[in-house]
């Protein structure tokens, strides 16, 4: 199953394809991120390797380096999104000599 299939079995909605300009697809949730939605989350998406980001919060990682976080809705709002993003190569380190 891919991650696309995988996301809207679990109720989220593509809100935008930027994947092959931006290396991200955002998706939507009508659902709070609560303790319960993050945890359901946690379960699924770990069945298919991804595992929870320990340096930030409400991330996920998988072993290629692609993240996904997840975006609470407003104040006035209820749902959240969630950002799937392509691994970033970082930068070359450099040396001071």
């Amino acid at each position: 199953m891919n991650m696309h299939d995988l996301l809207f079995a679990q109720g989220y909605r593509l809100a935008e394809d930027a994947w092959s300009t931006e290396g991200r697809m955002t998706y939507v949730h009508d659902d709070d991120a609560d303790r319960g939605h993050l945890a359901g989350l946690a379960r699924v998406l770990g069945s298919v390797g991804w595992h929870r980001n320990r340096d930030k919060l409400r991330s996920f990682t998988n072993v290629t380096g692609n993240e996904i976080e997840i975006e609470p809705g407003g104040s006035d709002t209820t749902g959240h999104f969630l950002h799937h993003m392509k691994a970033t190569m970082a930068p070359a380190s450099v040396s001071g000599r």
